[in-house]
């Protein structure tokens, strides 16, 4: 009888754990910052840093800090011109993306609709850090930062073409974006057109 309980116990934390990663994958693929990350340290705990290292590459590219720090914290990254780069281009982030109260949101959100495309873009990166911003409004976000030529939300939107997340994925149409972002003034996407 507790041979058959330990059993069951046993079974019901591996199904769990299964769970876990298969809805971290799931969001992983659908372009979340947060699933990227997780997935990711699901996937260093079975010892595959390679592919999460991919993960997390594509999370940090994309703003999120957890995943620059991961990256910054366990590899060589200053032998890896692509990493350094990363890894520079985040730390710029590490002051504006943080909890912001109820009241300094609405606040920004009312300066963002006046056409402020750097609240723009940090609420998009609100939303890849988890802060309280939802995937659709975000979108928009993202979207109006662009129209408005800020340069990183210009390759962010591009990240979402090329790889297909919120939006149908459209290679042709995010190398473009990349090239403008670099135009622009934003010198990462040089580099991610580059590798």
């Amino acid at each position: 009888m507790i041979k058959s309980l330990k059993l069951l116990i046993l079974l019901v934390i591996f199904l769990s754990q299964y769970t876990y990663a298969e809805s971290h994958l799931k969001g992983a693929q659908d372009g979340q910052p947060k699933y990227q990350y997780l997935y990711a340290m699901s996937l260093l705990k079975k010892g595959n840093k390679s592919e999460a290292l991919n993960w997390l590459t594509i999370a940090a590219a994309q703003g999120h800090l957890k995943s620059t720090f991961w990256i910054e914290q366990n590899i060589d990254y200053q032998k890896d011109k692509f990493m350094s780069a990363l890894i520079t281009t985040n730390a710029k982030l590490k002051f504006k993306v943080k909890q912001y109260t109820a009241d300094q949101l609405l606040e920004m959100k009312k300066i963002a609709k006046e056409g402020n495309s750097d609240i723009q873009f940090l609420l998009w990166l609100l939303y890849v850090n988890d802060l309280h911003i939802s995937k659709p409004k975000a979108y928009v976000w993202i979207k109006k930062a662009t129209f408005n030529k800020h340069p990183r939300a210009t390759f962010a939107l591009g990240l979402l073409y090329y790889y297909g997340y919120i939006v149908p994925e459209q290679k042709t149409k995010a190398i473009k974006l990349f090239k403008e972002s670099s135009a622009l003034g934003y010198s990462f996407a040089t580099s991610f057109l580059n590798k």
